[in-house]
């Protein structure tokens, strides 16, 4: 049996990068872990434990705590979608206001934070003429 890549994991580590870098300090991103990595009996065990402990499935990925808000990004690699479990806690977060978005890059997670009117920490200004 071939070994899966995992080509979210890349996408994801740098987008938290990046939030973190230019959100401000205090902004709290976390990674609001879903997967179970085990197989067979101990997948059935380590799954009913978290659910026990409140998981809940189609959770996104990442938690952003801001002054602003709650943000919730679902990491997706290029060519993957939502199931149906995520797409339904996205609608259903959605419908109660809050900010959910599928990304697949930095650039899906700035042009969120700019249609959320979510300032960020990097001006990308263009200078003109000489500065002294």
């Amino acid at each position: 049996m071939a070994k899966r890549v995992d080509r979210e994991t890349p996408v994801q580590i740098a987008i938290v990068e990046y939030l973190r870098r230019v959100l401000p300090p205090d902004t709290i991103v976390h990674h609001a872990r879903g997967e179970i990595n085990r197989g067979g009996a101990s997948f059935m065990r380590e799954l009913a434990k978290a659910k026990r402990k409140g998981a809940l499935p189609g959770f996104p990925d990442l938690v952003v705590l801001t002054y602003q808000g709650a943000l919730f990004f679902e990491v997706k690699a290029e060519g993957n979608y939502a199931d149906k479990n995520q797409k339904a806690m996205h609608e259903s977060m959605k419908s109660m206001g809050y900010r959910v978005a599928v990304v697949r890059s930095i650039d899906d997670v700035q042009e969120c934070l700019a249609e959320w009117g979510i300032g960020t920490r990097v001006v990308d200004v263009p200078l003109r003429g000489v500065v002294t």
